[in-house]
């Protein structure tokens, strides 16, 4: 406005246009202007982080958040909604107010549901393309980067079984004696390894579309012997230690965590699943770049991403993560080179567009 008062305007329409224009340019440099600094109070939060609870929670304020507070002088607070992203963001949606800025480590399908239904940020170009400098191939996506990734493993007593299914065909193969348990919340994850057990290459699970006719056929196959169908990795750890099972599909750092507290274990990373979690920005957040922030933080900080590691079990996107670890403790991490090759990873697209036939008939598939 001030450019055109000039060009077109009378000699005080000039004089006051010029003293305007000075006064806005003072106030851009520093002169107190109440709206500059209201946007400098809004980069400083408070964000608020959507997280699991427990010491999941804990890990990611010692780890993650403190250090970042001090660091950035960004306030940011933890609420617990374990389970619960998706519910929570679409209510908040319908209600027009996003309480949330962040979600922590958003399980692999919700992930890919929340974009599709576009309740998540996309990544920023430049931001995505310094994530993708320094975190691991395919850790980062277009709404954001991997985080406390897991691996549905095979994992048995050893104490209790001759022979441990070495793959997923074996694992279906009831001639190997055993009783099983799997995940009863991932109907993904039981279909796609009744897919291997049937001769699906896990290399070629990420572009895979499910033949649910099949995939249900072969889990059919192997339900009686599924004694327990778990529904945390509590239950898991429980239904191994009471003796109700030997064998099953389990969280491969649970996994190991029961060996390294008495429960002779074995842990078969051939014909995995490889689960990440995503850092995602929420769409509609008041706080979007001090979000996106936050993630680079986290992003360049692989000394923090190897505590969080540590405290949790889980594992990290950042390579040099693993310079700050132990020998035993980066071994046993689904990121950890030698074992990410053995894994496969998911269809999640193909989940999103079928995910309301898949849920049904895995609901009538438990109940029958």
């Amino acid at each position: 406005m001030g450019s055109n008062l000039l060009r077109r305007g009378t000699p005080w329409l000039r004089t006051t246009a010029v003293a305007a224009a000075t006064a806005m340019l003072v106030a851009a440099c520093g002169g107190g202007s109440k709206q500059n600094s209201a946007a400098e109070a809004e980069d400083k939060g408070p964000l608020v982080i959507a997280s699991w609870g427990a010491y999941f929670s804990a890990a990611t304020k010692k780890n993650l958040v403190e250090p970042f507070t001090k660091e950035t002088g960004i306030q940011v607070q933890i609420v617990d909604a374990p389970g619960k992203y998706v519910a929570n963001l679409q209510s908040q949606q319908k209600a027009g107010k996003m309480q949330w800025d962040l979600l922590d480590s958003t399980s692999g399908p919700d992930a890919y549901i929340l974009a599709d239904q576009k309740l998540v940020e996309p990544l920023p170009a430049d931001l995505k393309k310094q994530f993708e400098s320094v975190l691991s191939k395919g850790s980062v996506v277009d709404f954001g980067f991997t985080f406390s990734n897991l691996g549905y493993v095979i994992a048995c007593r050893t104490d209790k079984v001759k022979e441990c299914p070495p793959d997923a065909k074996s694992f279906f193969d009831k001639s190997i004696p055993g009783r099983r348990q799997s995940v009863a919340t991932s109907p993904l994850i039981n279909l796609s390894m009744a897919e291997m057990a049937s001769g699906v290459s896990p290399k070629d699970l990420k572009t895979h579309e499910i033949n649910l006719d099949r995939a249900f056929a072969k889990l059919k196959e192997i339900k009686p012997e599924m004694k327990v169908w778990w529904q945390s990795g509590d239950q898991m750890e429980q239904a191994y230690r009471n003796g109700e099972v030997e064998m099953g599909i389990a969280y491969s750092g649970r996994a190991f965590s029961l060996n390294d507290k008495g429960t002779p274990m074995k842990v078969v990373w051939t014909d995995g699943i490889y689960n990440p979690g995503f850092w995602q920005v929420v769409k509609g957040s008041q706080h979007t770049k001090a979000a996106f922030k936050f993630l680079e933080w986290v992003a360049n900080h692989p000394e923090a991403q190897a505590g969080w590691a540590k405290d949790t079990g889980y594992s990290v996107p950042n390579p040099k993560a693993f310079d700050y670890m132990a020998d035993d403790l980066k071994t046993k991490q689904v990121d950890w080179p030698a074992n990410r090759e053995q894994l496969a990873s998911l269809n999640y697209e193909w989940y999103v567009k079928n995910q309301a036939e898949v849920n049904k008939r895995w609901q009538e598939f438990l109940r029958g």
